[in-house]
Order: C-alpha cells, then sequence, then structure tokens
C-alpha cells in the first residue's frame, strides 16, 4: 500500500475539483510535503501546539485551509469532483487527490492543535471538514476507483482524531449533529465497488478497442505480401471489429461483475475463481475455433469465407485473455477495513448523542434506530452480523472483528496505517472505546 499512497501523492491527472483548485494554488505546499505532514501528524497535538514548523505551516496555508473548509461544505451530485467524462476512454484523466491530500493531513494538523490549545470549536470545524471531503469522496462515480482508494487513506487517517472527538463530554451538540450528518452521506453513497468496477471495465473496453481499431489495423495490413494483404482486408472487412469488440465487451462486464461479487462478499477469492474460471471457458472456446493444422490454415487464407472470419475473431479474442487481469481483489480486505471503520464511527456517534439525550448508555445498537441511525451497521469480518457493542458503567465500545476473524472485544485496535501498509498486520479490532 506503500506504493499505492505514493502514486495518490504524486500521481498525474486533472485536479479535483469544488474550489479546491483555488485551495490548492493558495497553498504553499508540494508534492514532497506528504513525508513531512505524515511525520508531523503522529506526533501528540500537545508537541505540535510547541513546533515552530507547525506554527509556520499553518499560518502560511491559513487562506488554503480555509478554502478547503468551504470546499468540502459542498453536496455532490457524484461528479464534483472531477466530471463526468463524455464517454469512458483509455486516456480518461483520472482526478489527481495529490494536492488536496496535503491540505487534508495539514486540517488534521490543525484540529489536533486547535485541541491542544483548547480551542475545540476550531478544531471540530477542522474535523467536520475532513468528514465533508470523505462524503464528497464517497459520492464521486467519475474517477470512482481512485476515489474509493483515497477515502480509504483519508479515513485512515482521520480515523483516530474523529474518535477522540467523541469521547467525553467536550463535543459541542451542532458539532455532533453535523459529524452524524455527514458520515451518513458517505456511508449512504457507498456500494461495494460496483461502480468503481463497472466504470473499470468500460475503460479496458475502450483501452482494448483503441488498441484494434479499423485504421490501425488498415495501415499494418498495407505492410503485408499481395496475397496475405488481399486475405486480411476480406477476413477484417464488414463487421469484423464489432464482433471482436462485442466478444471483448461481453467478457469485461462478466469479469466486472466477478469483481462486484468478491466485494459483496469480502472475500477476494471470489474474485479470483470467477476470473480463472472465465478465462478457461474463454480458451476452450478459442481452441475449439483454432485451424487444425497448416493445410486448414492456406485454406483460410485462400477463400477467406465466414468460417474463417470467426476463427480469426477468436483469434484475436486470445489476445484478450494475454492481458493481465487487475489485481483489484487485494483491495477487497482493506475496501471493508475503511467500510468497518466508517460504520463504527457512526455507531459510536450515535450511542454519544443517545447518551447525551437520554443521560444513559442504550442497552443496544437497535435502540439507536431510527433516532440516530437508519439501521444497525453490520460487520463485514463477521459474517454481516451486526456491529459488536459492550458497556461498563459509562464506557462503551463499537467494534468490528476486523480482518483477522478473531473477536478482542474491542480491546486491541487493529493498526489501521500497518495493515495498509502490509495485510499481513491484521490483528485487532477495528473500534471505538471511550466513554
Amino acid at each position: 500500500m506503500k506504493i499505492l499512497a505514493l502514486i495518490l501523492i504524486l500521481g498525474l491527472g486533472t485536479p479535483a475539483a469544488a474550489g479546491y483548485p483555488e485551495a490548492v494554488a493558495a497553498s504553499g505546499l508540494d508534492g514532497k510535503s506528504s513525508v513531512e505532514l505524515d511525520s508531523l501528524l503522529a506526533q501528540p497535538g500537545a508537541a505540535l501546539a510547541k513546533s515552530a514548523r507547525v506554527a509556520e505551516l499553518l499560518k502560511a496555508n491559513a487562506p488554503a485551509l480555509e478554502l478547503f473548509r468551504q470546499a468540502a461544505r459542498e453536496s455532490s451530485d457524484g461528479y464534483l469532483l472531477m466530471a463526468r467524462p463524455e464517454q469512458p476512454a483509455a486516456s480518461s484523466p483520472m482526478p489527481n487527490f495529490g494536492p488536496q491530500l496535503g491540505l487534508y493531513r495539514l486540517l488534521l494538523i490543525s484540529a489536533k492543535v486547535n485541541y491542544a490549545r483548547e480551542r475545540a470549536g476550531e478544531a471540530e470545524k477542522d474535523l467536520l471538514a475532513a468528514a465533508g471531503f470523505l462524503s464528497q469522496l464517497s459520492a464521486q462515480k467519475a474517477g470512482a476507483m481512485m476515489s474509493a482508494l483515497v477515502q480509504a487513506l483519508c479515513l485512515q487517517k482521520a480515523f483516530p482524531l474523529l474518535s477522540d472527538s467523541l469521547r467525553g463530554d467536550g463535543a459541542a451538540p451542532a458539532y455532533l449533529a453535523e459529524l452524524a450528518a455527514r458520515l451518513d452521506a458517505a456511508a449512504a453513497s457507498q456500494d461495494f465497488m460496483r461502480g468503481a468496477m463497472l466504470e473499470e471495465a468500460e475503460i479496458r473496453k475502450a483501452t482494448f478497442k483503441a488498441a484494434l481499431n479499423p485504421e490501425k489495423m488498415a495501415l499494418e495490413i498495407e505492410k503485408l505480401p499481395f496475397l496475405k494483404r488481399r486475405a486480411m482486408k476480406r477476413l477484417q472487412g464488414g463487421d469484423f471489429y464489432e464482433l471482436v469488440h462485442r466478444r471483448v465487451a461481453a467478457a469485461e462486464d462478466e469479469r466486472a461483475q466477478a469483481f462486484v461479487a468478491a466485494f459483496n462478499a469480502n472475500d477476494a477469492a471470489v474474485a479470483s475463481t470467477r476470473v480463472e474460471q472465465q478465462k478457461q471457458r474463454h480458451l476452450a472456446d478459442v481452441a475449439a475455433h483454432a485451424n487444425s493444422g497448416p493445410l486448414a490454415s492456406l485454406k483460410d487464407w485462400v477463400f477467406a469465407g465466414p468460417e474463417a472470419k470467426e476463427r480469426m475473431v477468436f483469434a484475436v479474442f486470445a489476445k484478450f485473455e494475454e492481458v493481465e487481469t487487475p489485481s483489484y481483489g487485494k483491495v477487497v480486505p482493506r475496501y471493508h477495513v475503511a467500510y468497518n471503520a466508517l460504520h463504527v464511527l457512526r455507531a459510536a456517534l450515535g450511542v454519544k448523542r443517545y447518551q447525551r439525550a437520554t443521560r444513559r448508555l442504550p442497552e443496544s445498537l437497535a435502540a439507536l434506530v431510527p433516532a440516530y441511525l437508519a439501521e444497525v451497521p453490520t460487520d463485514t469480518f463477521n459474517n454481516w452480523t451486526p456491529l459488536s457493542y459492550a458497556k461498563a458503567g459509562r464506557r462503551f465500545a463499537v467494534y468490528s472483528i476486523g480482518p483477522d476473524g478473531k473477536d478482542d472485544g474491542g480491546a486491541v485496535p487493529l493498526d489501521q496505517a500497518a495493515y495498509g501498509e502490509n495485510p499481513a498486520s491484521d490483528a485487532g479490532d477495528i473500534a471505538f472505546a471511550g466513554y
């Protein structure tokens, strides 16, 4: 995941919109700032509040941070951070969130400094902006894959701060209500990567279509000897390209559904199994339509009839199967860590608001429905059962058992940053614990 984070920070693409370009333009950060900002973000708020470097960064970027806060208030129709492309294409630019991520990190640093200086109201403004950005990323339909990965990264960085903001009795009621609204908006847009997988399939179709088109192939055919050139023109005439692209499109759609099923099941093996089955079936079809020997091949070149065209279609389709399948399955558990982290925060927030209203903790998360939650969130690492909840005195815990599948009672928190770097670091629960 370290490579992914680097791509997100330094990646090329179109700047994310919604007022963020103005924030970036006012910023003094550059592509090298992320390492320093991550190092600072890992420090306690008290240390940050005393740091001359942090004071310098916050002062220099104060206008940019205010523009970021304003941009994060915008509601999204799915095309706020990147406009809807006219049609998917291999060359479609992806949103470049690198500059926004720099300001996002600085926003979280600002929140820690404000809490350390007992300016809770200012810190809450920072965290509401962070939550607003999360909801915009969740809603994004264009560049959905990149947006989902960036959201997971942003949620990982904000989770400790958002959790701390809920502990104790200091949070303003208006902050809790607005934070609930923004996190609910983020949750409402979640579709288990369906939109992202379908968009990726359309981009891959466009990539293949751009690589194999009549104009390009005509130039290559002209380089062939006369008889072969004549045969190729007959074989690849008429609806040849339409037949190839139709077959590739069907294969891509089927493959996309395999990945959708894997995300829905929180099981990467679903994708690998179904994709391999699909590939073997396609290769069997190709083999069944292959020429039976040199004489048959010569016959195809000479007569170039309908059966020869069909064999040519399958021969070209075989090239599609040689292209490496994207490793979307590796994203499945990481997506679900972010998914459960978001819902743990929502449930913990519901408990806090219930506690404020009734002066007692709820007996179960079901008591939060419908006043504070539309429904009890499920734990996708625990067979889709409701998130776990425990209370003792004034203290309570809400948690998912996490990717290791072991119930630690919410007492051992998953190190989400370490897990993002190395999936083997999966011990612990995705938990909120406090009072």
